[in-house]
């Protein structure tokens, strides 16, 4: 059976979707094995690169727009491992990371919620970006928090830490891969909201980052369900309606069988 290409890019995107989801689940459990820490650059870099093949579009109006968004992307790829193997000590080597994956991710996300608000109908795969578009939020707000963290040491207070190894400038995320995922830890408390109370911000920077993190969790949740939950119910009121406009079996009634006998 011939597929057509409509057929084909749909389901070239339901992979992507599954890909992605995929990806950053797998992200997420590299952060329970913290002395593993080679497996995170990868995933962020497949991740980046899933969300500009899925979100780029190829139109023939505003071409500038999506050769921006494909550059952007991988300005944000390119930070990252302009980050990851720089000296330690070059703290400013994190800034265009920071910059360029807050831009990167958020015109991502603000892509992600008008294609998926497009799609005909609440699928399986349509949950999956709505989950992997969540799950990026967190997972871009735990790089930026590092970065930040290696951009001004001490930015974040790690309460199981001794005083000395607070105050220390040495200290960094890229000598000691568990705060990574401590921090990482961190970002998704912000965006859930729920607050424990194991680290917290002390710089002026980290806490507008945190806010942040804490403002875009829900606002997400509440424009994903939004857009998904209207979409259902135009399915199903659509279904209603078809089912209500399909002629059925009608029997004759009891005046057109009288007509019919008087007319023989």
């Amino acid at each position: 059976m011939t597929t057509t290409p409509r057929q084909r890019k749909h389901q070239y995107r339901d992979r992507l979707y599954r890909l992605l989801l995929a990806f950053t689940l797998l992200l997420l459990a590299s952060f329970a094995i913290p002395q593993v820490y080679w497996p995170a650059p990868i995933c962020y870099s497949v991740i980046a690169i899933l969300i500009t093949r899925l979100l780029a579009r190829k139109v023939k109006h505003h071409v500038w727009r999506e050769r921006l968004y494909q550059w952007l992307g991988w300005a944000a790829l390119l930070s990252l491992w302009f980050w990851l193997l720089t000296p330690s000590h070059w703290t400013y080597s994190g800034i265009p990371l920071i910059w360029s994956w807050i831009l990167f991710v958020g015109w991502s996300l603000i892509r992600l919620v008008k294609q998926l608000s497009r799609e005909r109908q609440v699928s399986e795969m349509v949950l999956m970006g709505a989950a992997a578009g969540y799950l990026l939020l967190g997972i871009s707000a735990g790089l930026v928090m590092n970065a930040l963290y290696t951009v001004e040491p001490n930015s974040f207070a790690l309460l199981d830490l001794p005083n000395q190894a607070i105050n220390s400038t040495n200290h960094s995320v890229l000598n000691t891969p568990h705060r990574f995922a401590e921090i990482n830890y961190f970002a998704f408390v912000c965006l859930t909201t729920v607050g424990f109370g194991g680290i917290k911000p002390i710089l002026p920077a980290a806490r507008m980052v945190s806010v942040a993190t804490s403002i875009v969790g829900p606002l997400y949740l509440t424009l994903m369900m939004g857009a998904l939950i209207s979409r259902f119910s135009g399915n199903t009121n659509s279904k209603w309606l078809n089912k209500e406009s399909t002629p059925k079996d009608i029997q004759p009634s009891q005046q057109e069988v009288t007509t019919d006998q008087k007319d023989r």
